[in-house]
């Protein structure tokens, strides 16, 4: 039997739309990196999100010698660090705070001492003022582990690195259930994707810039591990993880799966991971990852702004980001440089 050239056509697109067709293969971790670095941020202001893309940004140009990122970087970081007053400006969260990691690690390469000072005086800021209080402007969210981590992590006195160690252990104690994944908080009990990636990247970031003596690592290492192995088992067959990680009909995310794949990049390049069992896990992490960034830096599957539900329909219902994003670009960014780091480092 013959078929038209119109029925071809037909057949090709139903092949496409089945899934049928061979994929296109995912962008490599540099080029990735070099499309989102570009790009981002978009809103160069103090808080988190663009302190991911920043303090990558200065990574790339330590693993290209490209000196253009690093310099990018720095303008944006400069004209923060010149306004002292907007950059802690009140009301004072965790999250805008957070940017201060930006700022040590800026500090860390340029010796700049006003970079320096922005970031000690941060780390000052979320100390405790009352008895029971483990950090200053805490909401008892998963995400205040890695914003803590964010600002006491890098340069930590003793002090500092003793109410980190209490932060990340009393909030495992509380949010990670034992299965090893973690609820968003007690008001919101629920395996929210980005809340685990908050989680897991901030026991990640301590875990690294802490030093060997520091007392709470070997618990430390037990939640990292405990998380990262039952995150293994939730893994989507495309290799990305879920918006409520345990739901099958939610969809695929972006921010857990690069935060997730940066975290497993790093222990099994700093060894607290198996390489064998884990680099296959995070290699089809990083394709999902890949697979998510567009040609022209914009992404897709991120999770807008959240804050804590009641409802798992609160979680599951939250809007989606197809577009420019600057949190869905700097959590990409990070995964890239990760895996970067890892490969380079075989």
């Amino acid at each position: 039997m013959r078929f038209g050239f119109g029925f071809a056509l037909i057949l090709a697109a139903s092949l496409l739309a089945a899934g049928s067709a061979p994929m296109a293969q995912p962008m490599e971790p540099l080029a990735v990196a070099r499309l989102l670095a570009a790009r981002y941020p978009g809103q160069p202001v103090m808080s988190y999100i663009p302190a991911l893309s920043w303090a990558n940004s200065l990574r790339l140009t330590e693993l290209t010698g490209e000196a253009r990122w690093q310099e990018k970087a720095i303008r944006d970081l400069t004209a923060l660090a010149s306004d002292r007053e907007k950059a802690t400006a009140e009301p004072r969260r965790l999250t805008t705070l957070a940017g201060a990691l930006a700022f040590a690690d800026a500090g860390a390469l340029t010796r700049s001492t006003a970079f320096q000072t922005l970031a000690s005086d941060v780390a000052a800021m979320v100390t405790p003022q009352t008895p029971g209080e483990l950090v200053r402007y805490a909401t008892g969210w998963t995400d205040d582990m890695f914003m803590t981590s964010a600002v006491l992590a890098r340069g930590a006195t003793p002090d500092q690195a003793t109410l980190l160690g209490n932060l990340l252990v009393a909030y495992a104690g509380k949010l990670q259930r034992p299965d090893g994944i973690f609820v968003h908080a007690s008001d919101g009990p629920f395996a929210w994707g980005r809340g685990n990636g908050f989680a897991l990247l901030g026991v990640t970031e301590a875990l690294t810039h802490l030093p060997p003596s520091w007392s709470a690592r070997s618990r430390a290492l037990e939640i990292y591990r405990r998380h990262v192995a039952a995150l293994v088992s939730l893994q989507s067959d495309d290799g990305s993880w879920r918006q409520v990680l345990d739901e099958p009909a939610s969809y695929r995310e972006l921010t857990v799966t690069a935060m997730t794949t940066a975290a497993m990049a790093r222990g099994v390049r700093l060894g607290w991971l198996d390489r064998k069992t884990y680099e296959p896990v995070l290699n089809r992490g990083w394709d999902a990852v890949a697979s998510r960034v567009n040609p022209d830096g914009t992404v897709r599957d991120v999770c807008s702004g959240t804050g804590v539900g009641p409802t798992k329909d609160y979680y599951l219902n939250r809007p989606v980001v197809n577009g420019a994003d600057d949190r869905g670009g700097a959590m990409a960014l990070l995964a890239a440089i990760e895996v970067e780091l890892l490969r380079h480092s075989r």
